[in-house]
């Protein structure tokens, strides 16, 4: 049997690089401190280690879910096939958070609950966003948006 493209990406890994004009769009709207710590907790290829930010950074191979670490927020690009997993423990550490994830996660009945109560923005880019895995640049089959908690950015959704 032939393999359609949607096969070929579920057989895929999902520990994926972000180029760093996504993180150029949300730092548009989300200001970081140049003494503030961002925990950027998804290692992949450690490609953000080579991004220039105006502030300091934490990014090594350890487990998000095990770690616990000093950090002002959580800023990056999780592992889709765990994503819920993700957001719940983020909202559990009870500190601002910035995760990249696919479109369609908007409705899933659990970001309903987790963040009805919360300051919660949607940053929609005008394009699809390419990532990086193993060196090469991939063009995922569907869009992706940043979800932002506790920034106070004073919008549901920014359409960028």
């Amino acid at each position: 049997m032939r393999k359609g493209k949607q096969e070929t990406y579920l057989n895929r890994c999902d520990d994926y690089s972000t180029q760093k004009e996504a993180f150029d769009l949300l730092f548009k709207y989300v200001k970081i401190g140049k003494d503030d710590k961002v925990w950027f907790p998804f290692y992949n290829e450690g490609l953000i280690n080579q991004y220039e930010f105006p502030f300091q950074m934490i990014h090594t191979t350890t487990d998000f879910f095990e770690t616990n670490i000093e950090y002002d927020y959580i800023i990056d690009n999780p592992p889709y096939s765990c994503k819920e997993k993700v957001i719940r423990r983020c909202v559990d550490l009870g500190r601002p958070f910035c995760l990249l994830l696919p479109t369609d996660t908007l409705e899933r009945k659990y970001i309903s609950t987790l963040f009805k109560d919360e300051d919660f923005t949607v940053i929609i880019p005008k394009k699809r966003w390419r990532f990086i895995n193993n060196g090469s640049k991939v063009t995922m089959p569907f869009r992706s948006c940043w979800f932002c908690i506790g920034f106070n950015l004073n919008k549901q959704i920014i359409f960028e």
